[in-house]
């Protein structure tokens, strides 16, 4: 499939784990992207979706609910709905919800042949 699509909300796709949900959108199956690939993480508070890591291909995560802790780099932010984070190729990244809320977020990512190379969890 290779053509523009209209994505919408599918509990069948939805994939439920211990410290919330992700919804996969936008990737080759669903509508035939290439060259990037879409989907909302919703996690509960005091977890993450996966220790921080870094990969080749750029990602941004938008947080649209909640309060969550950042990582990029060697740094810390701690940041509230509407705020967007830019990570470039291979530089560690990662979100914690450190809220008493469940943190909702966006996440865009390019794809990369290579794959993913996880990196130890910070502290």
């Amino acid at each position: 499939m290779d053509n523009p699509n209209i994505i919408k909300w599918d509990e069948d796709r939805k994939r439920e784990h211990d410290r919330g949900y992700s919804m996969p959108y936008v990737n080759e199956g669903s509508c035939g992207a290439r060259e990037l690939e879409m989907h909302i993480s919703v996690i509960n508070p005091g977890q993450r979706a996966h220790p921080p890591h870094a990969h080749e291909g750029e990602e941004i995560m938008f947080l649209l609910e909640g309060t969550a802790e950042a990582i990029i780099g060697e740094e810390r932010y701690v940041i509230g709905p509407y705020t967007a984070l830019f990570c470039p190729e291979n530089v560690l990244h990662g979100l914690r919800n450190c809220g008493d809320t469940p943190i909702k977020y966006l996440v865009i990512r390019s794809i990369s042949k290579r794959g993913l190379r996880e990196s130890s969890p910070i502290g």
